[in-house]
């Protein structure tokens, strides 16, 4: 059945019907083929790997992650070699509130945010800072499942501080290889965690 009948049918925009298809394909419930219909294709739920795990507007753990290598790498890299005394102050205005050792996951996932989203805004390329902020709600709904992993909060901010260095030094390859570096971390955790005892 093509996605407008389906949203017709269930009374719900187009909008929510497409972000409601593309969830449960991910999920492995879901086949849809354009210009021909929706299909079921499996009613018993897979077991999700972290990785599959939905976040909003249907986009797993995994498509984060990838976009968040390309972005926060790039946005890093530009960060270092086009710095102002503003964005430097702000950078590390965020970090030090951020070094509160009394600090709660809920402030700090909100730090963090601010973090690359300044970043992103120091790189000086408006279109990088617009695709970081389409990926905000992700990010910090992503933020607060994995806020909690034991050393998590640390690591992430010894991270922020590492990146916030290598852009202060204005060394463009040290901040890029920084920002990977951290994603790719979580994503090892992420595995880790997950991996059969």
């Amino acid at each position: 059945m093509p996605e407008h009948d389906l949203a017709q049918q269930y009374g719900v925009g187009r909008s929510s019907m497409r972000e409601a298809v593309r969830a449960l394909e991910v999920a492995g419930y879901l086949r849809s083929t354009h210009g021909v219909g929706v299909f079921v294709i499996n009613d018993h739920p897979r077991s999700a790997g972290v990785f599959d795990q939905v976040l909003t507007g249907g986009y797993t753990m995994s498509d984060l992650f990838e976009a968040r290598i390309a972005v926060e790498s790039k946005t890093a890299e530009l960060a270092a070699r086009r710095l102002t005394d503003h964005h430097r102050e702000l950078i590390q205005s965020i970090l030090a509130a951020a070094s509160d050792p009394d600090i709660s996951h809920e402030r700090f996932v909100e730090l963090d945010g601010r973090f690359h989203r300044q970043v992103a805004e120091a790189s000086g390329n408006p279109l990088l800072l617009h695709i970081w902020e389409s990926l905000a709600a992700q990010f910090v709904e992503y933020s607060n499942k994995v806020i909690t992993l034991p050393g998590r909060l640390e690591r992430a901010h010894r991270d922020h501080c590492a990146i916030a260095e290598a852009i202060v030094a204005r060394d463009g390859d040290k901040a890029s290889t920084a920002a990977r570096e951290h994603v790719s971390a979580v994503q090892r955790e992420l595995q880790h965690e997950s991996a059969p005892a």
